[in-house]
């Protein structure tokens, strides 16, 4: 019987409650059990007994009374636990592997290993192998904390990876590390190794953690696997609760790492030939203001990089202050500053100003202070560009006016606004196409008024539709177009090309306000329009050619480029 067909008759599943893990199967990289327990639909004890029962294996409930050999582990059990939890058992004299489920890789491994062939399987929960696991691996004093995460910071150089994640679960730390399309487990460690590896991170930045205090902080690593390579990374320290530690101080830690990345021109990094020549229009700007909007990661600071390669061939005086430099630029023309507890944006903005570049990168704008005085520099005959916290490029107006800011001044000066995402494309080789029925009932209701939108959207832009070969005349004639039946999910696990995770390598997705001289014009008209994203996206669609994210989205999930469950990340 079927794992969800078993539940249903366990009356511990509904119909709707299975279609809908179904789907998060179909396009996401978890089992169909790991789903079901997330939604707290069963628990990890009833997916290991279905497991049993199935392949007719023994289940069991603990693991505390069999005999755990350190070295019969450390032979076979690395090998099977970065496949499947599973931990070499034996209780008497019958030795096991005991795993949380069974795969084809087990299966493999037992058919070709001749000692391996002399175990039988046996089924238990992960949380109770993790547990056995932990006295055997996880304690050996073999490297010191400070070591491993040396270790740790060295591989994911080694990788490319941004970040590193100290992650705690109920019984061990993990460290993560950030791959290009999915997360890699670097090392497992007990709860007392990964905190003490926190407050080596927390002592390399010079701080001290206090209990429920969220701290942002930063140290300089000199790599020692890189011949003393120094690179920069930013730590956001994370309190986290425990029902079983109330009275301990615990955190997890993010290390952004800096130093490695490469410049490259914005057709490398992955924009559109029209994106391309819209930023590209940086370098003839000899003055005003250029704004990036997006979340911590998106690659707005990369976008930034390639702008300033490009405009370094002005040999105009460049200047930057950032917190931390991100990238060493090399051209002459170009200095770079780093921010500091003494030396913030104000501050620098301030020393920016007096030096008298002709170019200037504030990398972010955080208060009243070092807004008006990126403004002044855009009103004095400087080209600025810098970074803001904003859901998307229209909505900045509204949080320039929270910081006091005369927003008709700021719009006299503004030459375009981006948002930016990164989004993993669906894997060309392997992804499914299926109906758009059988998508979860909450999907199919989001996704029909993003269809009445985008029809709405499109036919403002004379879109014209490549499947029916006409314009697009109402959003009711973009409904009923053939291409809205089916979407694209994830598709096989095997898939030589992606490696089984369903994706392609990551890309960028940009929106720009390109502020020309037509919409500047319309605008003057009733500079109200500023605080209505709506009719400001209308004016920008019709005069610049704007296209939102969400529009961008939207073709992309037709196109069958990505997933409804990417589509949702982009566009909301």
């Amino acid at each position: 019987m079927k794992i969800g067909e078993y539940f249903i008759s366990k009356r511990k599943l509904t119909e709707e409650q299975l279609k809908d893990a179904l789907f998060m199967q179909s396009i996401g990289k978890k089992r169909l059990g790991e789903i079901l327990t997330d939604c707290g639909y069963v628990t990890d004890a009833d997916i290991a007994l279905y497991t049993a029962g199935s392949s007719g294996r023994e289940f069991f409930g603990d693991l505390n009374s069999f005999y755990i050999d350190k070295k019969e582990n450390e032979y076979f059990g690395f090998v099977l636990l970065y496949d499947i939890p599973a931990v070499i058992a034996k209780k008497d004299g019958v030795r096991y592997i005991v795993c949380s489920e069974i795969t084809s890789s087990l299966s493999e491994k037992m058919a070709f290993d001749e000692h391996l062939k002399s175990y039988k399987i046996a089924i238990s929960t992960k949380r109770k192998i993790y547990e056995a696991l932990s006295k055997i691996f996880i304690n050996n004093k073999e490297f010191s904390e400070k070591e491993i995460l040396n270790e740790a910071i060295d591989i994911a150089l080694l990788k490319g990876s941004p970040n590193l994640r100290i992650k705690r679960t109920e019984n061990f730390y993990m460290i993560i590390m950030d791959g290009e399309i999915y997360q890699e487990n670097i090392r497992a460690l007990s709860l007392e190794s990964g905190q003490r590896i926190i407050n080596i991170i927390a002592a390399n930045c010079r701080i001290t953690l206090k209990k429920g205090e969220g701290l942002d902080a930063k140290f300089i690593f000199v790599s020692n696997f890189y011949k003393g390579l120094k690179v920069s990374i930013r730590v956001a320290f994370l309190p986290i609760s425990s029902k079983l530690d109330k009275e301990l101080m615990l955190f997890e830690a993010v290390l952004r790492i800096h130093g490695l990345n490469k410049v490259f021109d914005f057709e490398s990094i992955g924009f559109t030939e029209e994106n391309a020549e819209i930023l590209k229009k940086s370098y003839i700007n000899p003055n005003g203001l250029i704004i990036a909007t997006g979340p911590t990661g998106s690659g707005k600071t990369t976008t930034f990089y390639a702008m300033l390669k490009l405009l370094s061939q002005k040999k105009s005086t460049i200047l930057t202050i950032e917190d931390p430099v991100e990238i060493e630029l090399r051209e002459s023309n170009i200095t770079q500053m780093n921010i500091s507890e003494d030396f913030g944006y104000p501050e620098a903005v301030r020393v920016m100003l007096r030096s008298e570049p002709e170019i200037m990168m504030i990398g972010e704008i955080r208060d009243e202070i070092t807004a008006k005085h990126a403004l002044i520099a855009a009103e004095t005959g400087h080209l600025v560009l810098t970074t803001l916290h904003a859901n998307s490029s229209l909505s900045i107006f509204g949080r320039f006016k929270s910081l006091n800011i005369d927003v008709f001044q700021l719009f006299s000066v503004l030459r375009f606004v981006t948002a930016q995402r990164l989004y993993n494309p669906l894997c060309p080789e392997c992804k499914k196409k299926i109906y758009f029925e059988e998508l979860p009932s909450i999907y199919k209701k989001a996704l029909m008024q993003d269809v009445r939108f985008a029809g709405e959207t499109m036919f403002e832009m004379n879109i014209k539709s490549k499947n029916t070969e006409k314009f697009i005349d109402t959003a009711a004639d973009f409904q009923s177009l053939e291409f809205i039946n089916t979407v694209f999910v994830r598709g096989e696990k095997t898939c030589g090309r992606c490696g089984g995770t369903g994706y392609d390598k990551r890309k960028p997705l940009i929106e720009i306000a390109e502020f020309n001289e037509a919409a500047r014009e319309e605008i003057y008209k009733d500079l109200n329009l500023l605080f209505n994203p709506s009719y400001l996206e209308s004016v920008l669609i019709n005069l610049s050619g704007f296209k939102s994210l969400k529009t961008q989205s939207f073709e992309k999930l037709l196109a069958g480029e990505i997933d409804p469950q990417v589509y949702f990340s982009l566009s909301r």
